[in-house]
């Protein structure tokens, strides 16, 4: 078959594409390899966090919202924790794609894309259900994208994470602890559905207690060289557009896929290129902040952190750069990472 637009995959960063390629003049079609069952299962591992800064910016209302969120809480080691005052969402991400889905006006096909080939200034795909032939291909299948591999040869850094579902009331806070033994990571404990919380970890991690359901996933981040090539973009986790601090990734990929969207209808898919690489999402200095970061100890960590042991305010931060210069990348990347990362 031949499409004008193929998008592969249909998660966070390609359903925002299709959505907002409604009205555009050639065919769409989006590719899905998960059966429903499968794709819920897939989704829901994950904190589920989006700001409503981020659903504004990605030009979708919030939709299949379960808790609100209004503070991100950091636990650090020698008793320091910092609070920020947020406005966010958890979010059913399951159902918020399928509703999405249910507004766009492309071709949904459920199929697995095998194979990326170039064709004259347009892209030829093999899939289980045949070869699509398209002018424009947008790849947002995952952290194992096969356009990224087969167009772009490159492999973001990668965090292998686990998510449990267990009983308990999250509160209306994003908890995240953080120490050496998580290697510059960190542990979460979210709200999710009512009774239930959500709380993850680096791969490796002791399970919680009262869990009911898990997964694991891997999370690309710190980006990529290249996004576009030729009439071929990446969104989403794809991309590697994950933040290498808070490793937020729904609402950057739904971003991502709207600027993908605007550029393909304006013929020019170097407009989106140009977005990525000033996006304050993968800015180098989050991956500069995530190595000095992973190289820290507790006691490190403490003497860090310690200014901040009476809260948070940009005067106690200011005063820390001053007394700390060598933290300075970090506090700043922290700050921005986890006031606007997700």
């Amino acid at each position: 078959m031949y499409t004008d637009v193929l998008i592969i995959g249909s998660g966070p960063a390609g359903i925002s594409a299709a959505f907002h390629l409604d009205g555009y003049e050639g065919s769409v079609v989006v590719l899905e390899r998960l059966s429903d069952s499968m794709f819920s299962r897939y989704h829901s591992v994950c904190g589920e966090a989006v700001s409503d800064r981020m659903f504004i910016k990605a030009g979708i209302e919030p939709e299949s919202v379960v808790a609100r969120v209004d503070r991100i809480e950091i636990s650090f080691p020698g008793g320091t924790v910092i609070t920020v005052p947020v406005d966010g969402n958890i979010i059913d991400r399951p159902e918020m794609l399928r509703s999405i889905r249910r507004r766009c006006g492309a071709e949904f096909i459920r199929a697995t894309a095998t194979s990326v080939v170039r064709e004259g200034d347009g892209f030829l795909v093999g899939t289980t259900v045949g070869e699509i032939h398209c002018r424009y291909l947008i790849g947002a299948d995952g952290a194992h994208s096969v356009v990224r591999r087969d167009v772009f040869g490159s492999v973001p850094e990668m965090l292998s994470a686990v998510n449990y579902i267990v009983e308990g009331d999250g509160g209306s806070s994003l908890s995240f602890t953080v120490s050496q033994s998580l290697n510059g990571f960190y542990s979460w404990r979210f709200p999710s559905k009512p009774g239930t919380m959500s709380v993850g970890s680096p791969k490796g991690e002791v399970p919680p207690e009262g869990n009911i359901s898990s997964g694991a996933r891997h999370i690309p981040f710190g980006g990529v060289p290249r996004v576009v090539d030729g009439n071929a973009m990446i969104v989403g986790d794809a991309s590697g557009m994950a933040n290498a601090l808070c490793y937020g990734g729904i609402g950057v990929a739904m971003l991502s896929g709207r600027k993908a969207a605007e550029a393909v209808k304006a013929g020019r898919p170097n407009r989106y290129a140009r977005w990525y690489s000033r996006s304050v999402y993968v800015n180098p200095h989050f991956m500069k902040a995530h190595r000095q970061f992973s190289q820290w100890t507790d006691a490190d960590i403490a003497e860090a952190m310690r200014q901040f042991g009476g809260g948070y305010s940009v005067g106690r931060g200011i005063v820390a750069i001053i007394r700390h210069p060598r933290f300075a990348n970090v506090y700043f990347a922290t700050w921005v990472a986890f006031k606007k990362g997700w």
